[in-house]
C-alpha cells in the first residue's frame, strides 16, 4: 500500500458502517462523523444533512451544535446518519463543508464490502473510514488518516490560567510552614552548632581515642625500656658522677678613694 499524501489538518472524520434494524428489517448504510480534536468540557453534536442522486451522494456538513443535555462533559462532537441500503456500485461521495470548501471522494459498494478508490485528494478537511465489519476483505485503502489524533481541543473561553510563579518571599513563607521531619531538625541542629562542620560518628569517635591512647603510651613504653636497660648495667658497671664546675670567685669591688678637698686660698688684704 502506498503512503498517502500528507495533510495539515483534517477537522472530520467519516466512519462507514453496515447496519440492520430488525423492527423494520432493512439494512442501512451508516455515515457517523465526528470531530478530529476532543472537547475536555462539554460535548457537541455535528449538524449534517445529505442529499442521493444516482451514483452520487452528497453531505453538507453545517458546524456543531449544543447537545440538550448540557452536563459537563469530554470528547469529540458526533453525529450519526442512516442512509438506506444502496445499490452496489461505485459513487462519488462530496462533503461540503459550511465555508463552501468541497472534498471529494470515490466509494465502492460492493456484496462483499466496501472500499475506497483512488485518487485521493492531497487537500481535504475530512478523513474516510471504512469499518472492519463493512470492509472488503483484503482491500488495499480502507482509511486516509496520515496523522495521528492531535490534543483535545479546549474552548478559549474556559482556557484554565496558567499559575503565577511564586516571589521569593512567598517560597520562604511557604518553606517555613512545612513541618519538619526529625532527621530534618537534626541535621538543622547540626548545622546551628557546628556550623557546617560533619558531625563525627560514634565509630569514629572511638577510633580517634583508640589512637589517642596509642600516642600516649609510647613515651612511657620508652622509659620503661631505658630505665630496665640502666638497672641491667648498673650491677656490672657504675654511673660515674660528672664533676661539676667550680664556681669562679666573685671579684672584690673595692670602693674607689674619695678626693682630697683642696685648702681653700687665702684671701688677700688691701693695702
Amino acid at each position: 500500500m502506498e503512503p498517502l499524501p500528507p495533510v495539515k489538518e483534517v477537522e472530520y472524520r467519516c466512519v462507514i458502517n453496515k447496519a440492520f434494524d430488525e423492527i423494520s428489517g432493512m439494512e442501512y448504510t451508516t455515515f457517523s462523523f465526528e470531530t478530529a480534536k476532543e472537547f475536555s468540557s462539554f460535548r457537541y453534536e455535528i449538524a449534517v444533512r445529505y442529499k442521493l442522486e444516482p451514483g452520487k451522494i452528497v453531505f453538507r456538513v453545517l458546524g456543531m451544535t449544543a447537545t440538550r443535555m448540557m452536563m459537563p462533559s469530554f470528547g469529540s462532537a458526533k453525529s450519526v446518519l442512516k442512509v438506506p441500503h444502496l445499490p452496489y456500485g461505485a459513487y462519488l461521495v462530496t462533503f461540503i463543508k459550511s465555508d463552501g470548501s468541497e472534498t471529494e471522494f470515490m466509494l465502492e459498494f460492493t456484496k462483499k464490502g466496501t472500499h475506497i478508490l483512488k485518487p485521493i485528494p492531497r487537500k481535504r478537511f475530512i478523513d474516510l473510514i471504512i469499518d472492519p465489519h463493512a470492509a472488503l476483505q483484503g482491500g488495499k485503502l480502507l482509511s486516509t488518516i496520515t496523522k495521528l489524533i492531535s490534543e483535545p481541543l479546549v474552548p478559549r473561553t474556559i482556557q484554565k490560567r496558567l499559575p503565577v510563579p511564586p516571589t521569593p518571599e512567598e517560597l520562604e513563607i511557604l518553606n517555613s510552614l512545612k513541618s519538619e521531619t526529625p532527621e530534618e531538625r537534626d541535621a538543622r541542629e547540626e548545622m546551628e552548632l557546628f556550623g557546617g562542620k560533619k558531625k563525627l560518628s560514634k565509630k569514629e569517635l572511638a577510633e580517634s581515642e583508640k589512637e589517642l591512647r596509642k600516642l600516649g603510651d609510647k613515651p612511657a613504653a620508652a622509659t620503661k625500656k631505658t630505665g630496665a636497660k640502666v638497672k641491667k648495667n648498673g650491677a656490672k658497671s657504675k654511673v660515674k658522677p660528672v664533676p661539676k664546675k667550680a664556681a669562679k670567685p666573685a671579684k672584690k669591688t673595692s670602693p674607689k678613694p674619695k678626693p682630697k678637698a683642696k685648702p681653700a686660698k687665702k684671701a688677700k688684704k688691701k693695702k
